[in-house]
């Protein structure tokens, strides 16, 4: 695709209507109707398409290494402003608070960048690790991410500009995604983000 054109990457409403109408409000069940649920877990795991995706190492990123263990996936793209610095600062605050209160559960945090224009491996490389070493950093072709964000229930658009251009806006989806160790979307954090919140359910993860 050329840069001139608009990348949009939009859920039909009736398909994010479906998958909001059947998302499980757990954390309501437990604390009562009256408080925003830190995670919203789907009533079955859903299974997302084969996808190829890129590193910041520059290998190969797919649906095996999404399997073993639980994984946090966060989509944006690092000429952020706001939202994506400040979702990753959370994520790592969220990932000290777990290895301090020592808790089993593996999980990673991957961030995946729908600016594939100006995001490069080494780009990537350099702003996930800012945050932590631990973070992983992919990206792809829109070609490669449609598939991938329209069964995830992701939308993001890139605005109109020159090919080349160093300054343009991207609008994205600001929800942490948690999947299974089976690879499989299991529920959503949505934004904004209660770390406290966060870390009781993967303690609930662990029971």
């Amino acid at each position: 695709m050329n840069g001139k054109f608009l990348y949009i990457a939009l859920v039909l409403v009736a398909v994010i209507s479906a998958m909001t109408g059947a998302l499980v409000w757990r954390a309501v069940e437990d604390r009562g109707s009256g408080e925003q649920p830190a995670l919203l877990v789907l009533p079955e795991p859903r299974e997302i398409p084969p996808f190829e995706l890129v590193d910041q190492e520059g290998d190969a990123y797919g649906p095996d290494r999404l399997r073993g263990q639980w994984s946090m996936l966060f989509f944006g793209f690092t000429h952020c402003p706001d939202i994506c610095p400040g979702t990753l600062f959370d994520l790592q605050q969220l990932q000290a608070r777990l290895e301090k209160e020592g808790h089993s559960l593996a999980t990673q945090v991957v961030f995946v960048s729908v600016d594939p224009e100006r995001d490069t491996p080494d780009r990537l490389k350099n702003y996930v690790t800012y945050f932590s070493p631990e973070f992983i950093g992919v990206t792809g072709s829109h070609e490669q991410l449609l598939p991938l964000t329209r069964k995830l229930g992701i939308a993001y658009r890139i605005s109109v500009h020159e090919d080349g251009a160093a300054e343009y806006t991207v609008d994205h989806s600001a929800s942490v995604l948690l999947m299974d160790p089976q690879g499989r979307l299991y529920g959503v954090f949505p934004a904004p983000l209660d770390i406290t919140a966060m870390a009781a359910e993967l303690d609930r993860l662990e029971s």
